[in-house]
Order: structure tokens, then sequence, then C-alpha cells
């Protein structure tokens, strides 16, 4: 039997990238995806997930108040949440790196780890503090080296190969 998941997130890149690297394991079911907590409550309630991975800062109802209005079903508590994620996590192992790693320079390293925690372009230029162009260029310079098509494939690249390791929540 697996567990029903619906994803919830703002950003449909960060939402897709939960749904591929969970869509990786046989006991885990991807039933939906939200991008507000509005819309989080409604599909919730239709789809009857058993997990609800949620965002916390979403446009129109943040995270916090969509599970308060979800009440106590589908409710699971953060330190159960917090395992399902690690065992997630933990039973996916970085792949072997591929030799076209070694051709990124270190910013198109850091350009990639960015992107993986869903951070946008401009996001990413402001952290850095250079342009939104030379931000475009590093991803694609990052797509181009290692054979990716889309910042979607850039961020499950970067999560199997151990590029970067999600974060203990909480």
């Amino acid at each position: 039997m697996s567990i029903r998941v619906l994803i919830v997130d703002d950003q449909e890149l960060v939402r897709t990238g939960f749904r591929l690297v969970l869509e990786t394991h046989d006991d885990l079911d991807v039933v939906g995806e939200a991008g507000d907590g509005e819309e989080a409550v409604r599909r919730a309630r239709q789809l009857t997930p058993d997990v609800v991975l949620m965002d916390i800062r979403m446009p129109r109802m943040d995270g916090i108040e969509a599970t308060t209005r979800l009440g106590d079903a589908n409710l699971t508590p953060p330190s159960i949440t917090r395992r399902l994620i690690e065992s997630v996590v933990a039973r996916t192992d970085p792949l072997t790196p591929p030799a076209s790693l070694e051709e990124l320079t270190p910013r198109d390293r850091e350009v990639l780890t960015l992107v993986a925690r869903g951070f946008s372009n401009a996001e990413i230029a402001q952290r850095l503090v250079v342009t939104d162009a030379t931000v475009k260029s590093h991803v694609g310079s990052v797509l181009l080296k290692l054979g990716l098509r889309d910042r979607v494939q850039a961020v499950v690249f970067a999560y199997e190969h151990g590029i970067v390791v999600a974060r203990n929540p909480g």
C-alpha cells in the first residue's frame, strides 16, 4: 500500500522537482499538486492524501493558514513528516558523478545549487550580486555542459548526484 502525497508550493519548479523525486519510490504516490493554500485546501478535501507536503510562504493563503483550515484530517505531526522526508532522501543514494560535472566552474556549481534550491534567476542574481543576464548565461552553461534539457532536469540532477541534499525540515 502506498502513501498518497499532495505537493503544495507556489513555485512550479519546486513542485515538479519534488514530484520527480517522490515518484521514484514505489511506496509513494503523488496524487496531486496545488500552487497556493486555498487550492491546497480544496485539493486535499477532494483527493484525501495521507501526507500534504506544504510550503509555508505562498500567495493568497500561506501554508500555516491552509494547514489550520484542513483541521485534524490529513494532518501529520511535524516529527512524522520529518521522518518521512528523511527516509525518502536516505533511500536516494547519490549517483556516481559523470565526467561532465568536472567541466563546471565554481560559479556554475554555485548557480546549479541555487537553482536546485528553487531560486529564480532574479533571486540568484540578487544573491550573487550579478545581472539576470549573467545568471541566465550560467544556467545555460550548466545545462549545456551537463547535457540537460531544462531547469527541472538540473534540479533532479543536483539531488541525484548529491550536489544538493535535502535540508532537515523544521
